[in-house]
């Protein structure tokens, strides 16, 4: 039968917290490359400038609320690990 072990959640919530800081840069640099070749492929440079600005930032939006609910998911595992050590001790 498998143990408690605490350090386990500390790992996953170290590797969501580490996933989420990476996640927000990767979500913009997509975004930017994908507007930019789409707006090269429609009108050129200019154009394609313009679409790497407004899909980098939507691609900032989206990898900000993406990494928002995996530091959310961190924290809720942390505080399950704290309610079972603060428990314990009574």
């Amino acid at each position: 039968m498998v143990q408690y072990d605490p350090k386990v959640i500390y790992e996953f919530a170290d590797r969501l917290h580490r996933k989420a800081n990476t996640i927000i840069a990767k979500c913009t640099i997509v975004g930017a490359l994908i507007g930019g070749i789409v707006g090269y492929a429609v009108k050129g440079a200019g154009v394609a400038l313009l679409g790497l600005v407004i899909f980098g930032a939507i691609g900032f939006y989206i990898g900000r609320e993406k990494a928002f609910s995996l530091k959310l998911q961190a924290q809720t595992a942390l505080c399950q690990v704290k309610i079972e050590e603060n428990t314990k001790k009574q």
